[in-house]
């Protein structure tokens, strides 16, 4: 299994989401590619599309991603795909017209797609995304408590994923 995690803007998402991935239990022959963002290493100003020029490509059984991943994510394509897709977070405030499409078209495909998110994220609710995303037969959107874009119970998340992948 080939799993691509694209963590959020600030550091601290890259260790929230290697506990997550961590409590996945996926087997030993799982290559987790963790990516780190240029920003974080040369102390620059985020920029999406030096980020997007930086990601791996190719294809993914999984894609994890967290927050504003999950725009570099959809912007990637068709740069990196995947079998199965895992957003949590979606920042969807950050979302342009076009990218809403994006996200949006997730439901016209057969990719099981995994939407978490907080019931009251100030970047975009679950009543947002639910709506956006609508009742799909490929995507799952699960609503956890919070109001603050932190998604702090990594044993839940992780829980969800597990639940879902099954």
């Amino acid at each position: 299994m080939n799993i691509l995690a694209i963590p959020g803007k600030m550091p601290a998402t890259e260790v929230w989401l290697k506990q997550i991935i961590d409590n996945l239990d996926w087997n030993d022959q799982a290559a987790v590619t963790l990516h780190k963002f240029s920003a974080w290493d040369n102390n620059q100003e985020f920029d999406i599309k030096t980020e997007i020029e930086h990601l791996p490509n190719g294809h993914y059984d999984t894609l994890i991603t967290k927050s504003i991943g999950t725009l570099i994510a959809l912007r990637a394509q068709p740069n990196i795909t995947w079998d199965r897709l895992i957003f949590i977070g979606v920042a969807l405030s950050l979302y342009d017209d076009d990218d809403r499409k994006r996200l949006s078209a997730l439901t016209q495909t057969t990719t099981p797609t995994l939407v978490i998110q907080e019931t009251s994220d100030p970047f975009g609710s679950f009543n947002e995304l639910n709506t956006l995303l609508g009742n799909s037969d490929n995507v799952t959107c699960i609503e956890v408590a919070g109001e603050h874009h932190q998604y702090k119970d990594t044993h839940q998340i992780a829980q969800i994923i597990k639940n879902w992948k099954q």
